[in-house]
């Protein structure tokens, strides 16, 4: 009951900050005022992050997977300040694992589902720009008909489905250096405040680096991007993503990212939460 309490307790908040009133004379106010879905994201997303919302696929080179995002993030409200621009903003995402199989059959292994809403910042410093992001975020998992062997009517590896759960609270600041070559960290920490199974550690800390190289062709740009994670599974362990690759489009804006991905460390999928995989890939995504 305190559970069922609690989900319905993050929706409306939610929803209430979603649909707040802001005053009639302030909305659309112009160049000061709050603007509603100007276009653009204020916090840009980490590239090589399992849990950024993304349109895309990653075909794993050893194995017979292929992991499907589909999802978006957006900023409904933004406000620019003297020194910085403020969002309200909410994002999306479904992160599916699946199987191929020949004849072009794709049997879905598990689903995760990730939504939640943001605060975000940004502000020019020095030569570069800081941004911060503070998330409030649920995730939830399910098997599906994939993972289930209809021949023996069992549900495969022995693994049966698990009630998996988690909302969470996360800051991420990030600092971008510009130049010619382009360099960007992150780092910041995350609380779970509600979590089932129990296994899973409260705390979890996420840092990373991209790069972008430059080259004399326009709406090209070459990357490499770094994040780590550290999770609380039976101990701390960290899991390892690194994506190289090209951004077709604007360089922090929308585009296509064709990459290499390598990944080392727990399963993204929380029916999986507490398996340990490594694989290589590539893959692409549409940027927003």
């Amino acid at each position: 009951m305190r559970n069922k309490f609690k989900r319905l307790l993050f929706v409306s908040f939610c929803l209430l900050l979603m649909h707040s009133p802001l005053p009639a004379d302030d909305l659309y106010a112009g160049e000061n005022g709050w603007q509603w879905l100007e276009g653009g994201l204020t916090f840009r997303p980490a590239l090589a992050s399992v849990f950024e919302p993304r349109v895309g696929f990653i075909f794993y080179g050893d194995r017979n997977n292929i992991r499907l995002d589909i999802g978006s993030g957006i900023d409904f409200l933004s406000r620019d300040f003297q020194d910085g621009t403020l969002s309200i903003g909410a994002e999306f995402l479904t992160f599916t694992l699946l199987e191929s199989w020949e004849n072009m059959h794709f049997p879905v292994i598990t689903t995760d589902y990730f939504f939640g809403i943001n605060l975000s910042y940004n502000r020019p410093i020095r030569n570069g720009l800081f941004a911060g992001r503070f998330r409030f975020t649920h995730i939830s998992t399910h098997f599906v008909d994939g993972h289930f062997d209809t021949d023996e009517g069992v549900w495969r590896d022995g693994r049966e489905p698990i009630i998996y759960s988690r909302e969470f609270i996360e800051f991420l600041a990030s600092y971008r250096r510009n130049g010619s070559f382009i360099h960007r960290w992150y780092a910041g920490p995350q609380f779970i405040f509600n979590i089932t199974p129990d296994q899973l550690g409260q705390f979890a800390f996420q840092g990373g680096y991209e790069l972008f190289f430059p080259i004399e062709i326009e709406y090209i740009t070459p990357y490499v991007a770094y994040d780590l994670r550290l999770v609380e599974i039976g101990g701390w362990n960290a899991n390892h993503s690194i994506q190289t690759g090209l951004k077709f489009g604007h360089r922090f804006g929308r585009g296509i990212d064709i990459f290499l991905s390598y990944y080392n460390g727990f399963s993204v999928h929380g029916q999986l939460f507490d398996e340990k995989i490594e694989y290589w890939g590539f893959g692409f995504n549409v940027t927003i």
